[in-house]
């Protein structure tokens, strides 16, 4: 775990708990080095759409893995 004093270490831990790459973190850490918080935010909220569509993704995988195994109860199958 980061030194909590130490800044650049913690948001650098933090933009990688998020699972973005080095060079995506490298590039959030220079925006905000350079104080472009508008880039930032848009880079921050492009990913998370990209996360938020895998979440959605996974689940219609579950719907359709939930409803196939109720469909084969109802019909004897399980």
């Amino acid at each position: 775990m980061a030194n909590a004093a130490d800044k650049t270490a913690v948001m650098t831990e933090n933009l990688r708990d998020m699972g973005l790459d080095d060079e995506t973190t490298a590039k959030c850490l220079m925006l905000i080095a350079e104080k472009r918080y508008a880039e930032l935010e848009k880079l921050l909220q492009a990913y998370r759409r990209t996360l938020l569509d895998s979440v959605h993704k996974y689940n219609d995988r579950i719907d359709c893995l939930d409803f196939f195994t109720y469909t084969l109860r109802k019909n004897g199958g399980i």
